[in-house]
């Protein structure tokens, strides 16, 4: 749809009919409750839990959920016989445009081709899991639970992976939910400058800080508020001086171009539904000669675009998996060099963690 309009034109029949429909369903105040409540907890709720907060009764409440997701402001989670809401952030997103539309003040021009409209959609669909999905699991590290992404045989093995914890908060190990130990490749050196994309808890931060020591510094980086809250709190009992955790994403990384030697990270990269863009930001943040240390997940040659999407819901910690010679093609194509790609261990459904390392070539002379 081009949302290019003339001031003086009206919107056409259908566009009008599809944000009335939105107007409408956000025309109760228990409605724009719910909505509220599930925007700001960004983690899917379930009936029971929205009905106590808002504060009216169970079935009033499901009739304005089914209102909701008719017109797709809330999406349903189902979980066996158990179901969970959780808000549309790519329908929260677009609503502002909507208003501007509406109102007859000007916007940007949509994308003409409709395949990238339709992947920017689902990359921010992708995104709000993530957040929703991570932001629970740090609570329940912060409040003692056992935290568990995936199944503890497969790729997302979390401590397991790390032969000495000794000194860390506990909370910290509790949280890594990785599928490697990318701090054990990096080499790191003292003195030298680190980031590690999806910090979650922020063990790997921690235990690059150690390596680095006092001259030197470690960055974390995760887009899920709580995780970036857990992982600061955890800095300040470890009594870790050197290190940063920043709040935003890994697709667009707040830190200048060429601050930092050496870009890690634990099942993470995976993550995102713009693995190009993620590869090409860690490089333009590297400096010259710079290297990059990933632990992640890739698929075997051969397996079909279903068989990747079974085995991803099983583990849980991934999304559109790419083989090694794919991982290799967009390493290239960010402008890396020396390129080694390690499986690891057999994460089920054609899946394997890998250690992944590459190097941003230093300049010439």
């Amino acid at each position: 749809m081009d949302v290019t309009l003339k001031l003086a034109e009206p919107l056409d029949r259908s566009t009008a009919a599809e944000y009335a429909s939105w107007f409408k369903a956000l025309a109760d105040p228990t409605r724009v409750q719910i909505v509220s409540l599930l925007a700001r907890r960004a983690v899917p709720m379930s009936v029971g839990e929205i009905t106590a907060a808002v504060q009216v009764g169970q079935s009033t409440v499901s009739a304005h959920l089914k209102v909701l997701a008719e017109v797709r402001f809330v999406l349903v989670d189902r979980q066996g016989t158990s179901a969970f809401y959780r808000v549309n952030q790519a329908c929260v997103e677009c609503f502002p445009t909507a208003a501007d539309l509406v109102m007859g003040r000007p916007v940007p021009a949509a994308p003409d081709d409709a395949e990238d409209a339709e992947d920017a959609e689902d990359a921010v669909e992708v995104r709000a899991r993530v957040v929703a999905r991570y932001g629970g699991l740090a609570r329940c590290a912060a409040d003692g639970a056992r935290v568990i992404d995936g199944s503890p045989d497969q790729a997302c093995f979390g401590s397991a992976a790390y032969p000495d914890t000794s000194g860390l908060p506990e909370t910290a190990v509790r949280a890594s939910l990785g599928c490697g130990n990318p701090v054990a490749v990096a080499d790191l050196r003292p003195g030298e400058v680190v980031l590690d994309l999806g910090s979650g808890g922020g063990i790997d931060v921690l235990l690059s800080a150690r390596r680095v020591g006092p001259g030197g510094k470690a960055y974390g980086l995760d887009v899920t508020p709580e995780m970036v809250a857990l992982a600061r709190r955890n800095a300040t009992e470890a009594g870790a001086e050197n290190v940063e955790f920043l709040h935003g994403t890994i697709e667009d990384i707040p830190l200048p171009d060429a601050h930092v030697d050496v870009v890690i990270s634990n099942c993470v990269i995976n993550l995102s539904a713009d693995k190009p863009k993620v590869l090409a930001e860690a490089f333009r943040v590297l400096r010259p000669g710079g290297r990059l240390g990933v632990s992640d997940i890739i698929a075997d040659d051969g397996t079909t675009p279903e068989q990747r999407a079974a085995a991803e819901r099983s583990i849980g910690c991934t999304t559109r998996t790419v083989t090694a010679a794919g991982y290799r093609e967009q390493l290239l194509a960010a402008g890396f060099g020396q390129i080694a790609i390690t499986p690891v261990a057999d994460a089920g459904g054609g899946l394997h963690s890998a250690i992944i390392a590459a190097v941003r070539p230093a300049m010439p002379g």
